[in-house]
């Protein structure tokens, strides 16, 4: 049972439960606005390093301002669990919107309908959503435990209330310091050292099993063609503000970007934003952040990162896309990285015959090994689409 109140927020009803924590849809009581509050769980299952990504959210997004991102409220402690309230986006993931499956969303009655069941489904569901398990691909660390807030589910929610939360990233930084635990975001090599060992057997080459005849007129169906690419230009849009903003997202997945029933996307999930600014190897430590499927080579190496890796990251969401393949297939996130540090991605005509030339000229040259042969900003990926 979800709890009625957290801090000065009233809760309506759940979104989505991962390992971590809990989406609600609220209101603010203080101003009467909606919005999505993420709360992380506590005890024994508080993550220290989730709650800093949560303080680095807030802190990342604050001052900024763009239709095509996410914007955050607050975030503070309450009774001992960290909170991050931000704009409620009423919508579905990139993969869910862009499904083969779902010929319906390409009305906005359809997509407004599958909003409100995908919701509802969020709303019923007693296991965690895979899109919302925000944990973790990107450390291989499973975190169990989900949790209610049973203790407070009685409270009566009252327009003049008590002040029993903290508010502010400190509050959260405080909380995760005295759990004791240093400020990690994935385990890899500690050294900075190349993350798998020399004499790793060679994966032998795969090939991406093609499409059936079923699946590639879905594929290609003219009005999803034109669904990806007003979401890869929006997508752009965002990141050439953020960047601008000297900001690199280093975790650009199909789960971080939301389109809404008015079809704008949002770019969501700012937990390892980096400022360009803070470092210039903002991978020095030898810890590997982001998704697996999505990283750049020279994000798996841990060499300097720039613009171009979230570019990179653009590109084998837009392969998927285009193909229904991913551009490396791995059994294991070793065999993965040295397909993405070694291979060529197979040629997407051979997979999609009938593939869009333009998009697939795009995606080719975004996943190029060297950032340095990459368009080498979102606002030329913008320019290429609309040629």
């Amino acid at each position: 049972m979800p709890p009625k109140v957290i801090g000065p927020y009233r809760v309506l009803e759940t979104l989505g439960s991962g390992g971590v924590g809990t989406v609600y849809r609220a209101v603010d009581r203080r101003t009467g606005e909606m919005a999505a509050l993420k709360l992380l769980s506590t005890g024994p299952a508080l993550d220290p390093k989730a709650a800093r990504r949560l303080a680095r959210e807030f802190e990342t997004l604050q001052h900024l301002s763009h239709p095509n991102v996410v914007k955050v409220y607050d975030t503070g402690v309450f009774h001992g669990y960290p909170y991050l309230a931000m704009e409620l986006v009423d919508g579905l993931t990139l993969r869910h919107y862009l499904s083969l499956s779902d010929d319906a969303l390409e009305t906005d009655l359809g997509l407004a309908k599958a909003i409100n069941e995908h919701r509802r489904s969020l709303n019923q569901a007693s296991e965690p959503e895979e899109d919302f398990e925000d944990a973790d691909e990107e450390d291989g660390e499973g975190n169990s435990g989900l949790f209610t807030l049973s203790a407070f589910s009685e409270e009566t929610p009252s327009d003049e209330f008590a002040v029993d939360y903290e508010t502010g990233a400190q509050s959260v930084r405080a909380l995760a310091d005295a759990m004791d635990e240093p400020d990690t975001n994935t385990s890899s090599s500690a050294s900075g050292e190349h993350p798998f060992p020399d004499d790793l057997p060679v994966a032998e080459p795969k090939t991406p099993t093609k499409p059936s005849e079923a699946e590639l007129g879905q594929l290609n169906r003219p009005e999803r063609v034109g669904r990806v690419k007003d979401v890869m230009l929006q997508l752009c849009e965002s990141l050439a503000y953020v960047h601008g903003h000297g900001l690199i997202h280093r975790d650009l997945k199909p789960s971080n970007v939301m389109v809404d029933e008015d079809r704008v996307v949002r770019l969501m999930d700012f937990g390892l934003a980096k400022f360009l600014a803070d470092d210039a190897h903002v991978t020095a430590d030898g810890r590997l952040v982001g998704t697996f499927r999505y990283m750049a080579p020279e994000q798996i190496l841990g060499e300097p990162l720039d613009a171009r890796t979230d570019l990179y990251s653009v590109g084998v969401i837009l392969y998927e896309l285009i193909t229904g393949r991913a551009p490396f297939e791995a059994r294991t996130p070793y065999e993965l990285w040295q397909k993405v540090l070694e291979t060529e991605a197979v040629p997407s005509h051979l997979l999609n015959p009938k593939a869009d030339r333009l998009l697939s000229r795009v995606a080719h040259r975004l996943i190029r090994k060297e950032p340095d042969d990459r368009y080498q900003t979102a606002e030329e990926v913008y320019e290429a689409l609309v040629e």
